[in-house]
């Protein structure tokens, strides 16, 4: 479950994984627009899938507005819900969600969709972080401590070469992000000495009604939101 096309990036390694085990997989895409038009987000998301080996039926686009999925929660929970619905959970089902830590509000918002449209169901969901506001500026792939109902640590897969080309070939077919954002983020990844890492670890039990962490947060600085309006829109339902 993905707020973006180019959110895959950073978990190319994990993807790498469930597709080595045989894993059946579906890209859901929440939104499409933003820094490029929304049209050629969406292309740009078949060729992720054609990257990953996957077939154009394993993508699903929402063509939400950039920055407003927040709005959506109830559609993009029901959505996965139904992706799920045909038959019981496996213990090796998984979502993959955005960390909630504040970096961007779509990200914040799939990963309460995810909260209601699997972990409700009993599916394993896994939460990776992208980016925040860190203590020194932009923190890229840099967990954050556990926070009141967050008590869990993330998990650290190192990356192999493998999973390091997979990577390269999804920021690739995301050619409209790799100046204006991919690019920058895992530099600034690598700087800070986790370009061959991907953290990862269980959704908790996220209390959506305060911030990911304390002060202002990334997505304040750079989008119209303030956490109490995106609180607000989140909880409505």
């Amino acid at each position: 479950m993905l707020a973006h096309h180019d959110d895959e990036v950073f978990c190319a390694g994990h993807l790498r994984r469930e597709l080595d085990a045989g894993a059946r997989i579906t890209l859901l895409w929440a939104t499409a627009g933003g820094l490029a038009p929304a049209g050629r987000r969406i292309a740009e998301g078949d060729r992720a899938l054609a990257a990953l080996g996957l077939p154009a039926t394993a993508g699903i686009d929402l063509r939400l507005p950039d920055q407003h999925a927040v709005e959506h929660v109830a559609a993009i929970a029901a959505e996965i819900g139904r992706l799920l619905a045909p038959a019981p959970a496996h213990p090796r089902d998984a979502v993959y969600v955005p960390a909630y830590e504040g970096g961007h509000p779509d990200h914040d918002a799939v990963n309460l969709a995810a909260a209601l449209g699997a972990a409700s169901r009993g599916v394993r969901v896994l939460e990776f972080p992208l980016y925040r506001r860190g203590a020194l500026g932009l923190a890229v792939q840099s967990p954050l401590a556990p926070l009141g109902t967050a008590r869990d640590r993330f998990a650290v897969l190192p990356l192999v070469e493998r999973d390091l080309a997979l990577r390269r070939a999804l920021a690739r077919a995301n050619a409209s992000q790799l100046v204006p954002s991919l690019l920058p983020l895992l530099t600034v990844a690598r700087w800070a000495g986790r370009g061959r890492a991907e953290p990862a670890r269980p959704l908790p039990a996220h209390d959506y009604a305060r911030p990911p962490h304390p002060g202002r947060l990334l997505y304040e600085l750079y989008t119209p939101w303030r956490f109490a309006a995106w609180a607000t829109e989140a909880l409505r339902g």
